[in-house]
């Protein structure tokens, strides 16, 4: 397949969770405690119920949820996409989006059901990574509908070090999996560059195994950022016009200046869903602080360690993508339709990629070749 003459990998695709993967997929002692997925009474949007808690935070809130509401019913949806939400997304139905919008492979990350079974930190961190596990086995059926085609993510979590170190050797070696997935907000106070995480990505870098950042704008853990911005008026625009990119410059600071890539030269991070424009000014300005307080130091500056071990994910309709390439180059960015959440542009994501202002050589290393690098398969 080729959408005017391009070969695409998507290189941040979501799934939709069925409301029973859980109750299907967790395995003893957890079974019983499996979350699911109900409407919300206040608000009508769905909503993931682990034992009292539930997420989104916000579901039971009427005012909140109405510019989710008001987003998801603005956008008209396609007679695909009526057909899509009666399956239940399936796989069978991913392939037919990929199909409309000129997708060739798709790489699959978590939606609300996954972000659960990842951070949701009023869970112990043993339920957490028995969450994980289920998911992963979901997602491993998932893929096998069409294997040369769907390529799946596993989710971790980092609230518990052991069990996240197993499942990304069982999702490198027995799964057949093309990444990990981790969240970049603190969880039980703990931090990506946490010395106790280490192991995490000393095994990420023993399984040649590509991570994914990628945040979200819904408050998902108990210090996320985006819980200073649930009372505010406009919370669901504020939040999610801040969360998503502070989130993955916090995350990309800490892990590049705490010497994890230096310590792990073979790492290859991605930080997504968060848009690209912000990050030649980040760079530049973390270079700057490097050398003012020279400490701790490192065999190279901040923004050559994201030029040789990172990416950074753009959207279809990201103008400022020129600049990065213009100030970057164009060897680190990589690009999703965000099918199938509600604010994607799909089913004509890549169509409005394609009409923006960059060379053709940029748009045909973004929408293959430095995906395909990142998850180690060039």
């Amino acid at each position: 397949m080729a959408k005017q003459g391009y070969k695409i990998m998507d290189s941040d695709l979501h799934v939709q969770e069925p409301a029973d993967i859980y109750e299907r997929y967790l395995e003893e002692p957890f079974k019983s405690k499996a979350p699911r997925k109900e409407r919300a009474h206040a608000s009508g949007v769905e909503k993931w119920v682990a034992g009292e808690h539930y997420l989104p935070y916000w579901a039971e809130d009427p005012e909140v949820a109405a510019a989710n509401t008001f987003l998801m019913n603005k956008k008209e949806k396609t007679p695909f996409q009526a057909k899509a939400f009666e399956n239940n997304f399936n796989a069978e139905t991913t392939c037919e989006a990929m199909d409309l919008e000129g997708v060739d492979i798709a790489i699959l990350y978590r939606s609300m059901g996954g972000m659960l079974a990842q951070a949701f930190d009023v869970l112990e961190p043993e339920f957490l990574t028995a969450l994980c596990r289920a998911y992963n086995n979901w997602m491993k059926d998932y893929c096998d509908y069409n294997p040369d085609r769907l390529k799946g993510v596993a989710m971790v979590s980092i609230a518990d070090v052991d069990g996240a170190v197993e499942e990304v050797k069982r999702a490198a070696q027995d799964l057949g999996f093309w990444g990990v997935s981790i969240h970049p907000e603190p969880i039980f106070g703990r931090i990506l560059y946490s010395k106790e995480v280490e192991p995490f990505w000393e095994e990420c870098a023993k399984q040649n195994i590509a991570v994914g950042i990628h945040g979200t704008g819904t408050a998902l853990t108990r210090d996320d950022l985006g819980r200073k911005f649930l009372e505010h008026p406009a919370g669901r625009i504020v939040s999610r016009s801040v969360s998503f990119p502070v989130q993955l410059m916090s995350s990309l600071a800490g892990v590049i200046a705490s010497g994890i890539i230096e310590r792990n030269p073979n790492l290859r991070i991605a930080f997504l869903e968060g848009n690209a424009g912000w990050l030649p000014w980040f760079l530049y300005r973390l270079d700057e602080l490097y050398h003012k307080h020279g400490y701790p130091r490192l065999e190279k500056d901040p923004t050559d360690y994201f030029l040789s071990n990172c990416f950074i994910g753009t959207d279809v309709d990201e103008f400022g993508v020129a600049d990065v390439i213009n100030r970057l180059g164009d060897d680190n960015i990589v690009i999703s339709t965000d099918y199938p959440h509600f604010d994607s542009a799909f089913p004509n994501a890549m169509d409005e990629f394609l009409e923006l202002e960059i060379s053709d050589e940029n748009k045909r290393k973004i929408l293959w070749d430095n995906c395909a690098r990142y998850y180690g398969q060039a």
